[in-house]
This record gives structure tokens, C-alpha cells and sequence, in this order.
């Protein structure tokens, strides 16, 4: 009787794309103009430029007080991402995940595997819901991510498995994947929206987005374009945006080292230009049906409207997923096993103008099977440091994921398949000389969950010493390497190197002038005034392991010369002493 009925849904839902039944909106229409939202790296503090986001057009805003949410709450934030909610924006964190370590980009502990970036771009999201979570924050930005699938899918696979954990574990987060470039089309259904094109307005006139792509919603693609020196190019840029399919965009005439350190000067003439005529909302799509359940995940159809590019999918008011294009069905998953939702749809159109809902249904997931995975054993500490500690435990079978709750709160929530039995799992981010409680539950596919491991307290260690000691390095014909060790856990690690030995000249930082900056894993060369930085190499890191760092830079033909370490974000910045390298 139930396949029955579900074929009979199927083709009440689907019937209409034949013509078998009416459209939702079948009046006649006239041709769809295309409507741009703005979608706005705001790379800059809180106050005035924060205050002109506040308006109609913009759709998306990122947050990124310290190449992601730092370690202490700033009232300031709290309030731009507050009001930014309450102007109809979508506010999102800046976590990086290092392109999985596929290109050398290390984290903070020093490692390059995918799992240390799942863990760490799992706990940047985590402290951005603790700090802003009541205030308006709506999902996270993933920079640095692959563009390729990689080798059997395994970096599109690990970024499916982050943006599922994300929207788990964070209910309603809207999620942004940044390659910065066209993706292989594994990612399609990785994230809400993926951005596809960072770079200049004259790369921008000839890019073409990859063929996958076309026919899709616009409002899942964003491209951002800087170095657009005038309001003409930036008018010509958003042409090319709504021929290339993208519903995001921003433009803007600033250039590298950021692009994203202020608004235009064309601002209002953008948002102007963004806007479409067409301010007529589609038609009410209809009331969603249950093509197939499981315990976890409810697969979803309705009736179409007739101009809709694309359809939002909400559960109890919570917008959860969206369709990649007009065919109105769509897959929710990581839901609560045996629990009803209340399921509404509603319909987007060409302009960006959304319908009401459709009629609510009240859907159910189904019962699990009630074999829960064993509960993992052997939980430890393999490492106690300052600021990390480093987990380990048995793997369960049967088990798909992991949750690690630390203090009685879900922290990460980890793919069974990225954890090979010798695999520790970082957690850093952590406070000296604190103690910390932690278990850990394994999960099915089914929804079951094991009983949690017995609490291992661990407390961190207490620092010694200077924040930042041993500074120094060495000149060689081609290249100079700087070493330092830092003894607290820091967001930035900056060396600042005065290679012509003139405190006039550069960036005036501790007595000296930086004519050239490391800052973490990029090496920049000073241009113009203040703070202005234009990038010579990526990947200068050599190691951190042990809190050692060594970097290595291209400078051929150096001499003795006067550097600064320096450390910000996390802990109290710190200087180490003025040290010549030679």
C-alpha cells in the first residue's frame, strides 16, 4: 500500500512538469530580468562602512575579525552583526580551511592532513556560534577551499563532510564554499552557495564559468571582482555577472594585498545597478510530499511555480537546504530520527524576488533501527600543550561519525572514514592552565548514537617563559630563513624584516622599518603608506612543529639585516626583541 501511495505522489508532484496539471502561476509572463544580490567581504572594523551594508540590496556579509572569529568576544561585532540581521542580512564567519593541506598550508599546530583542517575549521565554526551565535550570526564563509575533487573524491568529499557537520550541529547556518575558481562538478551539492570567480575586473571580461553550471540557480554562485577602477567597469562587470549565472556579486575598485578593506566610492551606484525592475514575487509553490523517508533525511517534492529558478526548503520556520535549479525536489539531511517537521517551501524567481510560503506539511522522519554503535574505548590524551591537546580513542563499527563534546558541548562531529585507527584529533583554541572534560559518542547512518565514553579531564599547561623566544635565523645566497618559537597560542605570526636597515623607510613597527612582512604562511612586500602590503610568495612556512616556527623567503642577495617577531589574536600581542640576522 505505501508503494503505492508513493507513486501516486511522485506523480501528482512531478505531473505538472509534463503538463498533466497546472503550474503554480500560469498567468502569462513577460521575459524574466535578472536581479543581483550583493554579497560583501567585509574585511574592515565595525563602524561607519559596517552601518552603510544596511540596505536592500545587500544579501551576504562576512564577518573576519581575525582571519576568523578570534578567542574574545568584541561587543562591536556583536552589534554591526545585530544590526546587519535586523536589515535582512545574511551575516557569515571567515573560517579558512587551507585547502585540506593539499598545497602546504599547515594549521595552527603545524599539520597538512584533512583531518587536522576538519578539526580545526569545525572548532572556528563552534567559537563563532559561542561568541555570535545570539547575535544575528548566519552561517560561515570557508576560504581556501579545493577546487578539484581529488583523488577518489576525497577533497570533496571532506568538504561535504564539514558542510554537513556544520548544518547538523548549527541548525538554519547557511554555508559559502570559496575555491576562488570554477569547481569540478563534485561540489554542486556541497554548501549553499560556492564562489566561483575572485579576481580582477580585466580576468573578469574573458572568465567563463564551467559548463555544469549553466541552467542552475543564480543565487548559488557569487563572483567577486576588484581592481575595477571605474563606475563604468563596475556597471560592465554586473552585466557579465547576470550572464554568467551568478544571483552574488560584489565589485570594487580596491586591490591586493585586501580587496576587502573598505567599500567603494561607487557604492550606490552598484547597489543601484544591482537591482531589477522586476519586483513581482512568483506564485506560492505547493505543499511538500515525502517521496522517500528515512531515519534521517527526508527526500522532497512539490508542486513548481512557473518562473521559479530555484526553490528554499524550511523545517519549523529554519531555512535548510535549497534546489540547485527549478526541478522542485530536494533531499534534507542529518535530521533527528522519528521526529515530525513542519515543512514549508518557497520560490525565488530570475530577479531575486521570493514567493510566500507554500501550505506547511507535517512530516516525520522515520524510527531507526535501534542498534546503536558500541560506545568507543579507550579515550586519551596523547598531548597536553599550553593551548591543544591531542585525542585518541578506539574506533566503533558500525560507526559513520564521531561527536567530541567537550564540557558537555558538541565540538566536532567527524566522518568515521577520515579516521585511520592511529589518528589523533586536534582540539586547540584552548585556555592555559585549564582544565577541560571530554567524551566522546559514535553515530550510525540510521541516527542511532552510542552512549558517551567516560569524561577524561585534561588540563593544559601552565606557560613559561616569554610569549615569544629563540628569535633569530640565517642569510643564505638565494634565500633567508627566520625562526622563532612562541609560547602562547597567537592567531598571527608576523615577522617583520627591515632588510635595508633604514627605520624611515617601510612599515614602522618596534623601532624599526618593515620593508617586507610574513604573516603566517604568506610573505608580502611593503608598498605605498601604512598598513599596505603586496603579496611576493605563498607558503614560506617551513615547520611549526614543537611551536617552533621556520619560515624561508626568496631574497636573494640579502645582507644583515634587522627583524621583529610578533604575535596577535588569542593571547596578548607580543614583540620579541629587535634580533639581526645574518
Amino acid at each position: 500500500m505505501f508503494l503505492r501511495r508513493l507513486a501516486a505522489a511522485v506523480v501528482l508532484v512531478f505531473g505538472s512538469l509534463t503538463g498533466s496539471l497546472p503550474l503554480a502561476g500560469t498567468a502569462a509572463a513577460s521575459t524574466p530580468q535578472a536581479g543581483l544580490s550583493l554579497a560583501v567581504p567585509a574585511y574592515f572594523y565595525p563602524g561607519e562602512l559596517w552601518r552603510q551594508l544596511a540596505e536592500p540590496g545587500v544579501g551576504i556579509v562576512v564577518a573576519n575579525p581575525f582571519s576568523g572569529p578570534g578567542k574574545d568576544f568584541d561587543p562591536n561585532y556583536a552589534q554591526a552583526l545585530s544590526e546587519a540581521r535586523a536589515a535582512g542580512i545574511t551575516v557569515l564567519g571567515y573560517v579558512a580551511t587551507g585547502y585540506l593541506g593539499s598545497t602546504g598550508r599547515a594549521t595552527r599546530l603545524g599539520e597538512t592532513t584533512p583531518l587536522a583542517w576538519l578539526a580545526q575549521a569545525q572548532q572556528e565554526v563552534a567559537r563563532w556560534y559561542e561568541l555570535y551565535g545570539a547575535y544575528g550570526l548566519g552561517g560561515v564563509f570557508l576560504d581556501e577551499v579545493q577546487n578539484v575533487c581529488g583523488p577518489s573524491n576525497s577533497y570533496s568529499g571532506t568538504y561535504r563532510a564539514l558542510d554537513q557537520s556544520i548544518k547538523s550541529l548549527h541548525r538554519g547556518a547557511f554555508t559559502v564554499i570559496n575555491p576562488g575558481i570554477g569547481t569540478e562538478e563534485c561540489y554542486a551539492d556541497i554548501a549553499d552557495v560556492s564562489l566561483t570567480f575572485e579576481g580582477t575586473y580585466e580576468t573578469y571580461r574573458s572568465w567563463q564559468p564551467p559548463a555544469w553550471q549553466r541552467g542552475r540557480d543564480p543565487r548559488r554562485f557569487w563572483h567577486l571582482v576588484h581592481a575595477t577602477a571605474t563606475e563604468e567597469q563596475m556597471a560592465d562587470a554586473m552585466r557579465l555577472a547576470k550572464e554568467r549565472g551568478a544571483g552574488y556579486v560584489y565589485v570594487t575598485p580596491d586591490v591586493l594585498a585586501n580587496p576587502w578593506d573598505t567599500l567603494p566610492s561607487y557604492w550606490q551606484a552598484e547597489l543601484a545597478a544591482a537591482k531589477a525592475r522586476d519586483t513581482a514575487a512568483p506564485a506560492r509553490p505547493g505543499a511538500a510530499v515525502a517521496v522517500e523517508r528515512t531515519p534521517t533525511a527526508l527526500s522532497l517534492a512539490w508542486r513548481p511555480t512557473l518562473d521559479a529558478v530555484g526553490y528554499d526548503v524550511y523545517l519549523d520556520g529554519l531555512r535548510v537546504a535549497g534546489t540547485a535549479g527549478r526541478v522542485p525536489a530536494v533531499t534534507v539531511r542529518n535530521l533527528e530520527p522519528r521526529t515530525r517537521y513542519a515543512v514549508t517551501v518557497k520560490a525565488r524567481d530570475l530577479a531575486g524576488n521570493v514567493s510566500a510560503a507554500g501550505t506547511p506539511a507535517s512530516i516525520e522522519t522515520r524510527r531507526p533501527d535501534r542498534s546503536p554503535p558500541a560506545t568507543p574505548a579507550g579515550l586519551r590524551a596523547d598531548q597536553v600543550k599550553v593551548a591543544s591537546v591531542r585525542l585518541a580513542w578506539e574506533r566503533s563499527a558500525g560507526a559513520a561519525w564521531y561527536d567530541v563534546l567537550m564540557d558537555g558541548r558538541r565540538l566536532l562531529r567527524l566522518p568515521a572514514g577520515l579516521l585511520p585507527g592511529d589518528a589523533t584529533v586536534p582540539v586547540t583554541g584552548l585556555t592555559p592552565a585549564t582544565s577541560y572534560a571530554f567524551t566522546v559518542t559514535a553515530r550510525d547512518d540510521g541516527g542511532n548514537v552510542s552512549a558517551p565514553t567516560p569524561a577524561l579531564s585534561v588540563t593544559t599547561t601552565v606557560p613559561s617563559g616569554d610569549p615569544i623566544s629563540e628569535p633569530g635565523g640565517s642569510v643564505a645566497a638565494d634565500s633567508v630563513t627566520y625562526q622563532t618559537r612562541y609560547n602562547l597560542p597567537f592567531d598571527f605570526h608576523h615577522v617583520y624584516i627591515d632588510l635595508d636597515d633604514d627605520p624611515a623607510t617601510g612599515f614602522a613597527v618596534a623601532g624599526i622599518g618593515a620593508d617586507y612582512l610574513i604573516e603566517n604562511s604568506w610573505f608580502y612586500r611593503h608598498a605605498g603608506e601604512g598598513w599596505n602590503w603586496t603579496p611576493v610568495d605563498a607558503n614560506p612556512l617551513v615547520s611549526s612543529a614543537d611551536d617552533l616556527f621556520v619560515w624561508r623567503v626568496p631574497l636573494a642577495g640579502a645582507g644583515p639585516h634587522k627583524v621583529v617577531f610578533h604575535g596577535s589574536g588569542s593571547s596578548p600581542e607580543s614583540y620579541s626583541p629587535v634580533v639581526t640576522v645574518s
